[in-house]
This record gives C-alpha cells, structure tokens and sequence, in this order.
C-alpha cells in the first residue's frame, strides 16, 4: 500500500533569506572592525613594551659599567616614530660607537611616541653610573621623560600607554589616572647605606606602602 504524506513542505522564503543575509554581513562587519582595533592594540603595546625594555636595558648597562658621560649607555627618541638605543650589546664591558640599534617602526604600525609639544626632536636619556637619568632635548633643554604611545591619540581615546622615567631612573607604565608628578623625589635617609628609593606609583596604594629600587 501507498502511503502519501499529507502535510505541505514549504522552504524560506526570500525574505527571510534576505533577512539572514543583511544578519550575516552586520556581524561579519563586526567582526571585521573589532579585529582590526585588535591589531592596533596590539600593535601599540608591542611598541610600548619594546621602548620600556630597552629603556631598563640602557639603565641597567650604565650601572653594570659605571658608566659616566660620554660612556653612558643611552636611548635617543629621533621622532615619533624611531629611536636608537646606544648601550654595551656584545657585553665585553667597553661601549663602542659601533653598539647602536635603531628603531623605526613606521612601516608596521600607526602608533606613534608622543612628548611634550614644546620640545625639539631628538630626546636623549642618558644614564649614570647610580642609573639616574639625565633628559635633553634637540636644543639643549631639560625635559621631562614622560612618554605617551598610541595610535588615536585623541585626550579621550582609551587606546594610551603612558611611560615614565623617574628621577632616579625606574622605568614604569602608567595604569589610567596616575600622575607621575606625585612621585616623591628620592632621598637617602642613611648615608651608611647604599641609596634606596621608594615609590608610590598608584593613587589608591595606601601610604605604608612602596616600591623600591
């Protein structure tokens, strides 16, 4: 016997195909615009991370040799987009004019290394033998080792890392609403011991509180 089914198949209708289609592009777009704020991200960190090395890497070899003026191991930022770093690579105790490695990345990212607007390009940070810093610009000037990297850099885009170098010359990365203006000066409160300097880097870090270097 013949069994025939009864009930009526229907499929989609081209509204709702259409439906679906405008539904699949809205989130591909999506998709698409978060990956690439991703990269940009991304992109801005890698650049923030690689100066802050080299930056503790510049300190670390004018103390290692103590070194003094001339011999000190230093970072220049060129521009916005490139800086060279000039510090004892081979690790044979002698800084060579040779030991110089510049970076530059403008081909590969839109993120930029912003300092104050008054100053003259280059900005050398150079570090003793103690590892304190010394901070001049193009002409001469002192100027404050304050660095600000990002791609918008607009006053409210929240795509901003933000370096700083203290007087002493520690290196840190800003977390949002902190001032490195509040720092306080560093101060030997032993002359017997060697100098140790205590930092309070975040607004809401209670009092007692410190890091040192």
């Amino acid at each position: 016997m013949k069994i025939q089914n009864s009930g009526r198949q229907s499929g989609f209708s081209l509204l709702e195909l259409l439906i679906v289609l405008v539904m699949i592009g809205i989130l591909t777009l999506l998709a698409v615009m978060q990956l690439g704020t991703s990269r940009t991200d991304l992109q801005r960190q890698r650049i923030a991370r690689e100066f802050k090395i080299y930056l503790e890497r510049a300190r670390f070899d004018s103390v290692k040799r103590r070194a003094e003026n001339a011999d000190s191991a230093k970072v220049v930022l060129n521009g916005p987009s490139s800086f060279t770093v000039s510090l004892d690579f081979d690790g044979d105790g002698v800084l060579l004019n040779t030991e110089t490695r510049t970076v530059n990345f403008a081909d590969r990212t839109d993120s930029i290394i912003q300092v104050s607007g008054a100053l003259a390009y280059p900005i050398t940070l150079s570090f003793n033998r103690r590892g304190l810093v010394n901070t001049v610009d193009g002409l001469g000037n002192p100027a404050t080792p304050l660095f600000t990297i990002c791609s918008d850099c607009s006053a409210g885009s929240p795509d901003i890392t933000r370096i700083s170098v203290s007087t002493s010359g520690t290196v840190a990365e800003l977390r949002p609403g902190q001032d490195p203006g509040t720092l306080p000066a560093p101060a030997n409160t032993n002359q017997a011991m060697p100098t140790m300097n205590c930092y309070t880097l975040a607004a809401n870090t209670p009092s007692n509180t410190c890091i040192r270097y």
